[in-house]
C-alpha cells in the first residue's frame, strides 16, 4: 500500500485545517485546479486533499457523470505540485505532458461515489532530467477509487536546447 509511513488517518485529522492554496504550484487556473490542498509532502510523497470530484461544475464532467478515469488528472496535478514543490531550478518551472498512464485499477465508476473528501496520494519511483515516473492512489471513506502510474515528459530547462 501507498504511504503506509506517512499513517494518513492522523495526518488527516491533524491537518484537515491547514489549506495550502495549490493555484501558484499548477500550470492551470480554475476551475481546472482540482485539488484544494496539500495535506503532507516529503522529497518521495505527496497528499493532496480535495472535495471539487462532488462540484457539479467540476469541468471533469460529462453529461453530469465523473468517470474514475478522470482521476488520472487528479494524480497528474498532485505529482505536477510535487516536482514543483522540490524542483531544483530556481525560476519559471519546467512544463510537462504526462506521456503514459499504466497500470490503472478502477475499484468504481465514478469518482464521485463517496461523498467525502478526496485523499490523492503520490509516490515518486524515479525522476531525471526528461521525465518522471509515479505510483499514485485515489481513496475516499478509506475506499480505494483508482490506483495507477504516471511517467511525465519534461520539456528542457530553459538554459539548453534541443538538437535540430
Amino acid at each position: 500500500m501507498i504511504f503506509s509511513c506517512f499513517h494518513i488517518t492522523a495526518l488527516y485529522h491533524f491537518m484537515s485545517d491547514q489549506r495550502q492554496g495549490l493555484d501558484h504550484l499548477l500550470p492551470h487556473k480554475p476551475p481546472m485546479v482540482l485539488l484544494d490542498s496539500i495535506i503532507a509532502h516529503d522529497a518521495t510523497k505527496i497528499l493532496c486533499r480535495t472535495k471539487s470530484h462532488l462540484d457539479t461544475a467540476n469541468p471533469l464532467r460529462i453529461d453530469g457523470f465523473l468517470s474514475v478515469y478522470c482521476g488520472v488528472e487528479y494524480a497528474a496535478q498532485a505529482m505536477a505540485a510535487h516536482a514543483r514543490l522540490y524542483s531544483e531550478a530556481k525560476g519559471a518551472p519546467r512544463q510537462g505532458v504526462v506521456a503514459v498512464a499504466s497500470k490503472l485499477t478502477p475499484h468504481c465508476e465514478k469518482l464521485d461515489a463517496y461523498p467525502d473528501d478526496l485523499l490523492v496520494k503520490l509516490h515518486l519511483l524515479a525522476r531525471n532530467d526528461s521525465s518522471s515516473m509515479c505510483e499514485f492512489e485515489l481513496s475516499a471513506q478509506q475506499m480505494i477509487l483508482l490506483t495507477g502510474q504516471l511517467t511525465a515528459s519534461l520539456t528542457p530547462p530553459h538554459n539548453e536546447t534541443t538538437p535540430d
